[in-house]
């Protein structure tokens, strides 16, 4: 997002032109990095959009994503028809999109930072290994623009072209697939295998 277009949707959002002043003491930016970014109309990085949404309170992203200010809802696109197994993988078939509206809040980090809906998309788990955090028919949030594995965080992503969703432990070349439900043993998958992340579940969100 550039600068201009910030300037523009903080003023209709906080109904005032914020101060120079202001956005450099709150990005911690210079004084002649701010003037620079001005002149040249630069764009804002994602985290320094999600610094403004924090302290003003708002959602910069809210007009480029169907959020409604009034209703303070959101619509996100989810694919009825595409499964994250929870226990041993399951194929994708049919990958036709529908549109859903949820509750803006959330996509709200427990720090108060905005996740940007144009990331997210919301599948359905199928069995229960990963329960009871996630149970079978559960419909859960993934952001796609959080791919950076980390331990003990859960993900879903394509194996061997199947679907899975498992807590991640990284343990040198392989990767560790954890599930929930301890009835359940863990796999394990090389670095250089097929495999691709799609994203990161946002966790204790089930729909």
């Amino acid at each position: 997002m550039k600068y201009n277009e910030v300037l523009c949707r903080l003023q209709n959002l906080i109904n005032r032109v914020p101060l120079q002043s202001e956005l450099i003491q709150i990005l911690g930016l210079k004084q002649s990095t701010m003037s620079e970014r001005a002149k040249r109309n630069s764009k804002f990085t994602p985290n320094e959009i999600l610094l403004l949404n924090k302290h003003y309170g708002i959602n910069l992203y809210s007009t480029i994503t169907n959020v409604s200010q009034s209703e303070n809802t959101l619509t996100l696109t989810y694919y009825p028809d595409v499964y994250l197994s929870a226990g041993y993988g399951v194929e994708v078939y049919d990958e036709t999109p529908e549109k859903i509206t949820l509750d803006a809040r959330l996509l709200v980090t427990e720090r108060g930072n905005m996740i940007n809906p144009a990331n997210c998309e919301i599948v359905k788990v199928s069995g229960n290994s990963m329960s009871p955090e996630y149970r079978h028919g559960d419909r859960v949030i993934i952001d796609r623009s959080d791919i950076e594995l980390m331990d003990g965080q859960i993900y879903a992503f394509r194996y061997k072209k199947q679907c899975y969703v498992k807590e991640i432990n990284l343990l040198g070349n392989r990767i560790k697939c954890i599930s929930l439900n301890k009835e359940y043993d863990p796999f394990y998958i090389e670095s250089d295998e097929d495999f691709i992340v799609l994203g990161r579940i946002l966790p204790r969100i089930r729909l």
